[in-house]
């Protein structure tokens, strides 16, 4: 969805506007919260998207902390190992999070929706415009950075050949992003080096996605708290500006909503 495409009668347009890289970055993964509306079907799925996702983080870091236990190696290449092995293992931990926190992030999400329902002056609506877009260009600045980043390597390291001789036989490997323990998996023979390969670049997308859903909704929903503060400063200077001509009563009935609303910003 686009801002042209957004309809002035329609809040839950302006809603879906400022959540909506949110949903594409953690749906694909199932762990985009589920709601009390959501179909049998679509619980099914999630479950088993949430089964493949910690299947292929798992094949891809076990192994790899196998390696870094058993293996006798140099402590520069143990190094090297563990900087992949650290970004995958705790991709799993924000994956894991995301998925035991989904009450509460259903929850500010609600709350986003109904704030989008209940302001419905123009001008105020302009605010949240632009602080969601403030929001959505960080969420994606936030993807390009760690998709980008994390695939580059894997693309990198599939592209590089390493040779290898077993008995008579030379053999031409792709070198994996995180290297596995051969004894565990025989990634030194074909076609186990590619399958292997070809789970670390799904493996990868899923950890990379769980780090820009968790970063990204941390930030549209601090963006989106921001302009429900900036629409209260305006709300309080223009209820200043007016006041002294108005009646009491009519002063109480303002500064009841004023309060009303901050209490409700501050939830």
């Amino acid at each position: 969805m686009t801002e042209s495409t957004m309809t002035e009668d329609n809040p839950h347009s302006y809603s879906d506007y400022s959540l909506q890289l949110n949903r594409w970055f953690l749906k694909p993964i199932g762990a985009w919260p589920l709601s009390a509306s959501t179909s049998k079907l679509e619980r099914i799925v999630s479950l088993i998207l949430n089964f493949f996702c910690y299947f292929f983080v798992l094949f891809t870091v076990i192994p790899c902390l196998f390696y870094l236990c058993l293996e006798n190696e140099t402590v520069p290449v143990k190094l090297k190992t563990l900087g992949p092995f650290s970004h995958w293992f705790i991709g799993g931990i924000n994956y894991t999070t995301l998925l035991l926190r989904g009450k509460e992030m259903h929850s500010c999400i609600k709350h986003v929706q109904n704030d989008w329902k209940i302001i419905t002056r123009k001008e105020d609506q302009k605010v949240m415009i632009k602080y969601a877009k403030i929001g959505r260009c960080t969420a994606a600045f936030c993807a390009a950075f760690m998709q980008g980043g994390v695939l580059s390597h894997c693309t990198i390291s599939a592209f590089t050949k390493e040779i290898i001789v077993v008995g008579n036989e030379t053999r031409t490997l792709r070198v994996l992003p995180c290297i596995s323990y051969k004894k565990l998996i025989p990634v030194d023979t074909n076609p186990t080096n590619a399958i292997v390969l070809a789970t670390q670049f799904v493996s990868g997308f899923i950890v990379n996605s769980s780090a820009a859903g968790a970063v990204s909704i941390a930030v549209v929903f601090a963006a989106h708290a921001c302009g429900q503060l900036s629409i209260m400063t305006t709300w309080v200077n223009e209820f200043v500006t007016r006041s002294k001509n108005r009646n009491s009563n009519i002063r109480l009935k303002e500064i009841g909503k004023i309060v009303k609303h901050h209490l409700r910003v501050l939830r």
